[in-house]
């Protein structure tokens, strides 16, 4: 489902929820779009993901309006739904955390449960789905590979927000803490040389060869290639030697 970050605007009266004239009840999450029409924020969804037009005047939806969606009324941490049984909720996975389903969906699926139904079938943007309270899973009906954990569990648990509606900005992250720098203050840009590195060196004092060392190397290395020769030539003559025999 995609993420949305509302732009809420206050109605005049908010305790007065919109009819939706799409599923014929009151407004949850009501959103309004451009053309001055209202419905539910689902039932938008639903009906947007289809043809990309008002299902009242057939006037054409922006692109990003499910992602950023007006909203006369946004669900608050504190209101989000009531909570059955002393503060349990219901929920669906999303990705890299969950989202509580919203208020009439939840009433319905919870009145199900408290039933002992294996199954209830709902409406939700515009597909129906089966959820399965044996498996726990959410299941679109016409496609059973489009499926979804879901849990019943506190409302107090960390989520992601409500009906695909983010109860906080994503933009909002922690700012990270900025030290003036001194005009005192020296910083060095030229990393130390290792001692053990190839690199050439950043001066001449500082370079780990001189004419001694590298004059004694040399000379190493001659005597050793003499000594390989001496040894060769010896293991030859014996070889010869015992063949003769």
């Amino acid at each position: 489902m995609a993420e949305a970050v509302a732009k809420v605007e206050e109605p005049s009266t908010p305790s007065d929820k919109p009819e939706c004239a799409v599923c014929l009840q009151p407004c949850v999450h009501p959103a309004q779009l451009p053309c001055g029409h209202i419905f539910c924020y689902l039932c938008v969804k639903g009906f947007a993901n289809q043809n990309k037009r008002c299902a009242m005047c057939r006037q054409e939806i922006p692109v990003d309006f499910i992602e950023q969606p007006r909203l006369l009324q946004t669900p608050q941490p504190q209101d989000l739904a009531e909570a059955f049984d002393g503060g349990y909720q219901w929920f669906y996975e999303g990705r890299n955390g969950w989202w509580q389903y919203d208020e009439r969906t939840s009433k319905e699926m919870e009145n199900s449960y408290k039933n002992e139904d294996k199954t209830i079938e709902l409406l939700i943007a515009g597909f129906l789905y089966v959820v399965d309270f044996e498996n726990m899973l959410q299941i679109r009906r016409n496609d059973p590979s489009r499926r979804r954990q879901i849990k019943r569990d506190f409302s107090t648990i960390s989520k992601k927000g409500v009906a695909g509606i983010r109860t906080n900005s994503p933009c909002e992250r922690p700012a990270l803490e900025m030290h003036p720098v001194s005009s005192t203050d020296h910083i060095s840009v030229l990393p130390a040389t290792p001692s053990n590195s190839p690199q050439s060196p950043s001066s001449g004092q500082e370079s780990p060869n001189d004419e001694a060392n590298l004059q004694a190397t040399v000379d190493l290395i001659s005597n050793l290639s003499n000594l390989t020769l001496n040894c060769r030539a010896t293991s030859f003559g014996e070889g010869n030697e015992s063949e003769v025999e």
